[in-house]
């Protein structure tokens, strides 16, 4: 695992076609912006770890995996 340090503002690039960006340093939360492209799929952690927990197996009920949440 890498592990990098950041400030307000700063950037990584994974290869090419991804960035993310700390957007806001709020406490202990972070809020990072994620510029990929739509063939690449984001998701976060415990929304798939959901799916995986689900009684009837991954994919099988649905789960909203989109974060439509702003705050």
């Amino acid at each position: 695992m890498l592990v990098l340090s950041r400030k307000l503002n700063q950037q990584i690039r994974i290869g090419d076609r991804i960035t993310v960006t700390v957007l806001e340093i709020r406490g202990n939360r972070v809020r990072l912006g994620i510029e990929a492209p739509a063939e690449v799929p984001v998701f976060r952690q415990e929304l798939l770890d959901k799916c995986r927990l689900s009684p009837d197996g991954p994919l099988h009920e649905p789960v909203s995996l989109v974060d439509t949440k702003t705050s």
